[in-house]
């Protein structure tokens, strides 16, 4: 079985969506957030909603879904039930659910009962220390369904006294065999520039069928009798180290065996982890190659290369220093749309570049254009020698004039960079600026709730721009239908900050 790949991964592009009022900071998105603060807090729905609520998750292309892993608790908070749909030719279709998880769960995993080895799961549970994780199988009429789906839609049907919440989730699969073979490797290039970012595996090799690059460790000869420091020796399997890499927990593994560590939890699901704790890897707690002790164990070899049946010129030269996957990830979206995890930075530092490519280019056309306008009345050559301060002096003017042109392009194109990338920001404090009669009439009256007229608001309703308090808005989600006969979605209430005047 081949390696899975998250397709949750923000690397891939994926996308989702909930019409349920959340709190403030545990919104949908962060169960798909590239930055690990936002994806520690998971999504929580608002103190009295109740189930069920649906998560629906889309993804750019079509997925060959094999496992869904969910956390359904955290802290003290716990749903108890969810169900799993699947949507093919346009139709929602249920592939699997649970209800009346205990409190000992700390996991769910849905996957196929034909993919289930539970004597080898069991091992991999007891060995890596991780909680107990509760297995649930799709129905039998699922692979038709989740085989080639680009929505994924979770519902939490009940709690535990509590609303509805969910820590994380993350789902495993393989890109559908309906895609072209193009796409098929796009992905799997992606994903593996996300598992393994430093290139560091042997991509020479002409096996696939193995589960990890081969190593070409060097043999010592029968009659050799040379001791290997222990130090260059692996943790694990005791065999000396070509990449020698530092685990979390202080140990020293090669780099094969981290990988191969990684593909036996991905086909459970689960994340690259630590092989002696368990603890899966982020930003601050992650394996690093110890080049340090690579080059002593290629200077251990080189001096004693007599003792050694082959030892290659260069440990490590067949490896290939491949592209981040930032370059490829572009590729998944359309072209001429701007994601919209891209932020403000990266709309300004685009917007920035074109117009300074702009300005440079009309800097280019000004300084050309004065040159050629000047040449009718350029002195002879004997009179320009003569002249030659005069000279130096009209073309430091010339050379000013367009500095300055460019400087005031330059900073007008900044001006124009910044008023683009804030048209782009939620701004939930700002003040409703009048562009018709009707909207100054709107703009001059007192801002109040539109049900009860109270001063108290703090919700905003998009859809007619009114304004409700947290009372009124939960009378109002119940038929999801403002005072002024507008209809509104969850999606559409956004947290209102009244300015101090």
């Amino acid at each position: 079985m081949s390696s899975l790949i998250n397709f949750l991964n923000p690397k891939l592009k994926p996308s989702v969506e909930s019409d349920a009022i959340c709190e403030d900071g545990f919104t949908a998105a962060n169960l798909i957030a590239d930055d690990a603060e936002q994806l520690e807090r998971g999504f929580m729905c608002f103190t009295v909603c109740k189930p069920p609520v649906e998560i629906v998750f889309d993804f750019p292309k079509a997925v060959d879904m094999k496992v869904i892993k969910l956390w359904p608790s955290s802290g003290a908070l716990r749903s108890t039930a969810f169900e799993l749909h699947g949507r093919h030719d346009g139709i929602w279709e249920r592939v699997a659910f649970v209800r009346d998880l205990g409190r000992g769960v700390d996991s769910v995993t849905f996957c196929y009962q034909s993919d289930y080895n539970s004597r080898s799961s069991s091992n991999a549970a007891a060995a890596s220390g991780q909680p107990q994780s509760e297995k649930v199988f799709f129905f039998k009429s699922a692979h038709k369904i989740l085989a080639s789906t680009n929505s994924v839609k979770v519902v939490i049907r009940a709690t535990e006294r509590c609303p509805p919440i969910l820590r994380k989730v993350q789902m495993w699969g393989l890109p559908a065999r309906s895609l072209d073979k193009a796409d098929r490797e796009l992905v799997k290039s992606i994903w593996s520039e996300i598992s393994d970012p430093y290139g560091q595996r042997d991509a020479s090799q002409g096996n696939t069928g193995q589960r990890s690059p081969p190593r070409h460790v060097p043999e010592l000869r029968e009659q050799s009798s040379l001791s290997i420091p222990e130090e260059f020796l692996d943790s694990i399997t005791w065999e000396l180290m070509i990449f020698p890499t530092v685990l979390p927990s202080g140990k020293v593994v090669d780099q094969s065996t981290i990988d191969k560590h990684a593909e036996e939890e991905a086909k459970w699901g689960r994340q690259p982890s630590d092989p002696f704790t368990g603890l899966e890897y982020n930003a601050q707690r992650k394996a690093i190659l110890n080049l340090a002790l690579k080059a002593r164990i290629e200077k251990f070899l080189m001096e004693h290369s007599e003792h050694f049946k082959a030892v290659p010129r260069s440990l490590g030269s067949s490896r290939l220093r491949r592209r981040h996957a930032s370059q490829f990830a572009s590729s998944m979206c359309q072209p001429g749309q701007i994601s919209p995890a891209a932020g403000t930075y990266s709309a300004l530092s685009s917007a920035y570049k074109q117009q300074q490519r702009k300005s440079r280019a009309t800097a280019t056309a000004t300084s050309s254009s004065a040159a050629l306008s000047g040449s009718p009345h350029s002195p002879p050559a004997a009179k320009r020698a003569r002249h030659s301060n005069n000279g130096t002096t009209a073309c430091a003017t010339v050379t000013a004039s367009s500095a300055s042109t460019s400087t005031s392009t330059s900073s007008s194109s900044i001006d124009q960079a910044i008023q683009q990338a804030l048209q782009k920001v939620t701004r939930f404090s700002q003040v409703a600026v009048a562009t018709s009669s009707s909207s100054l009439a709107s703009s001059a009256a007192p801002a109040n709730c539109i049900n009860c007229r109270s001063a108290q608001f703090g919700y905003e309703i998009r859809t007619c721009r009114h304004l409700v308090c947290r009372e009124c808005l939960v009378l109002l989600s119940r038929d999801q239908v403002c005072v002024c006969k507008v209809s509104f979605r969850g999606a559409d209430v956004e947290r209102y900050h009244k300015l101090d005047p």
